[in-house]
């Protein structure tokens, strides 16, 4: 594909796969490269002839040979394959590199197939501007999707290019030498599978080109590969093969499927990451997102709703500010109330994140079609904190999405507040868990090991329980009932008091010590109990001081 790739006011040639584009835009090798240099994979044609703009030194085309074979090993070390042989198309089987002018046409680098479906291809690189790890790794990575599915549909090329973009910056040690950040990720509020199939001057997806056409969503690669490890990536692919042209968000859903989870579950679950910068990467850490509209809660506690429209998955953010600008004013504790209207057909788990020092995000707890939280708040002014609110529409087939966010304040004129950060208000786990609209029992996952012990002091049982949605839970040890709490969906952290003659029971191995939490819906429909064993562990005998003869 030829793309012109632009970094704030710098301007530099893209990576790019020629096949989703048709086959007529494959660029064909120049005949003038009758030059070669190999090594244990790659051979690399090149022309020595100053005739062509192009020309190179021999050591020029052995450098860019060892530059492929260190993006290989990159690739290889996350458990990809060697790209298939071609059946000596370049004069044998090895992976051919030819470097050339395609410059013109918008281009670093570009990586076609050799035919339609399963195929080998061939990289051709710019001479002066395609031989850097990252373009290199990026082509390197089209040819082992070739290997599983060359696609001629144009709808696929988001996956194509996200993917390919998010292991040029891998294999590159996620280098931002080139300028790429913020600006080349976290434009969100198009849809991840978007792609204008008029690539050259269409604006479908973004005006700027690198947007448009699927590179900017490497990001959300980057976020599989820290969840599901590397090689996940080359199971959406596997995929792709099965399913054939125009099926690349349907092979997304089955990789997806085949790891117990859902596209919309992990569409949130992504959204949730994109509002925290929590990715292991340290250049996609600290990128405030693109604000589709702010709320000033000010002062007065009154009503304010937003329309905030969304195509299908696609994200948007809304922040908040508080305070009236001026920090002489005294200021109030105060609770934010925050309210989603989420349209019908639409699945969103939406978050809220102070993004103060410290801080974690706060999953709306969702009821039906409507999300809401209250969340910690004052009327002071700040410099620069600000709430975020992130709105993901995670269904696959529902545009023009109308959600509308209503916040009002409770101010409590009692307690005097200062301008710092507030209190973590709640600390949230990830995967974020897709809450139910259904009226039935919630699922639980507890966390930690099949026995749980106790030390011989401790008279209070606490457990880390994930919950698909709220409910009560009922906890009994044996026949003794601990007692029933309320839980929400998301991460709960529960305390049960032992009975002292529960506990002397346990400590003799006289009492059932089988641990049972039956989950309830809030109407009361029963669900599937979780069990696990408690112990009590011994004391250490106390040691005997020995005598000095």
């Amino acid at each position: 594909m030829r793309f012109l790739r632009r970094f704030a006011l710098l301007a530099a040639l893209a990576a790019g796969s020629a096949v989703l584009a048709g086959p007529a835009f494959a660029t064909a090798p120049d005949p003038s490269l009758t030059y070669t240099v190999g090594t244990t994979h790659f051979l690399v044609h090149y022309t020595t002839n100053t005739v062509h703009a192009f020309a190179v030194t021999a050591t020029q085309a052995a450098d860019a040979g060892a530059l492929a074979e260190r993006a290989l090993n990159a690739e290889l070390a996350d458990g990809y394959s060697v790209p298939p042989p071609d059946g000596g198309f370049g004069g044998d089987n090895r992976v051919d590199i030819f470097l050339q002018d395609i410059a013109s046409l918008g281009e670093a680098g570009e990586a076609d197939p050799l035919n339609a479906g399963a195929s080998a291809g061939y990289i051709i690189l710019d001479a002066s501007e395609g031989t850097s790890m990252h373009v290199v790794a990026h082509e390197l990575f089209h040819l082992m999707q070739f290997a599983h599915w060359a696609s001629g549909d144009v709808t696929d090329a988001w996956l194509y290019e996200a993917a390919a973009e998010w292991m040029g910056y891998r294999a590159d040690g996620y280098s931002t030498e080139n300028g790429a950040f913020p600006i080349a990720v976290g434009k969100n509020d198009f849809s991840l599978d978007c792609r204008d199939p008029n690539f050259a001057t269409g604006i479908e997806c973004q005006p700027d080109v690198y947007y448009n056409n699927g590179y900017s969503r490497w990001s959300f690669f980057e976020f599989l590969n820290e969840r599901y490890g590397a090689a996940f990536v080359d199971s959406i692919f596997s995929q792709l093969a099965l399913g054939g042209d125009g099926t690349a968000l349907a092979s997304l859903s089955n990789a997806l499927a085949a790891k117990g989870t859902t596209l919309a579950a992990t569409y949130d679950a992504w959204a949730l990451a994109e509002l925290a910068d929590s990715y292991s990467v340290k250049a996609l850490q600290g990128l405030h997102p693109a604000v589709y509209t702010e709320v000033d809660t000010g002062v007065d506690p009154g009503s304010t709703s937003v329309h905030v429209p969304l195509n299908h998955l696609s994200m948007r953010f809304v922040k908040f500010v508080r305070g009236d600008n001026d920090a002489s004013h005294a200021c109030y504790a105060a609770t934010l109330n925050v309210s989603v209207a989420i349209p019908a057909g639409v699945t969103s788990v939406p978050a809220f994140m102070w993004d103060g020092k410290g801080s974690t995000p706060v999953v709306l707890a969702v009821n039906g079609s409507t999300a809401t939280a209250a969340i910690p708040w004052d009327t002071c002014t700040y410099q620069s904190n600000a709430g975020w609110l992130v709105l993901p529409n995670a269904s696959t087939n529902v545009d023009a999405a109308d959600f509308v966010v209503t916040t009002s304040m409770t101010v409590d004129t009692t307690k005097p507040a200062t301008p710092v950060p507030p209190p973590d208000p709640v600390t949230e786990t990830t995967p974020v868990v897709p809450v139910s609209n259904a009226d039935v029992a919630p699922s639980l996952d507890l966390f930690g090991p099949e026995v749980l012990s106790l030390s011989p002091s401790e008279t209070q049982l606490r457990l880390i329980v994930e919950s698909n949605g709220p409910g009560t839970v009922k906890a009994a040890l044996g026949a003794t009932v601990l007692g029933t709490v309320t839980i929400r969906g998301g991460a709960n952290d529960l305390r049960f008091k032992l009975p002292v003659s529960l506990l002397k029971s346990l400590r003799r191995a006289a009492g059932s010590n089988r641990l049972t939490l039956t989950p309830s819906s809030p109407s009361g429909v029963v669900g599937q109990a979780v069990t696990r064993t408690v112990q009590v562990l011994q004391p250490k005998p106390k040691k005997t001081a020995k005598r000095r003869k």
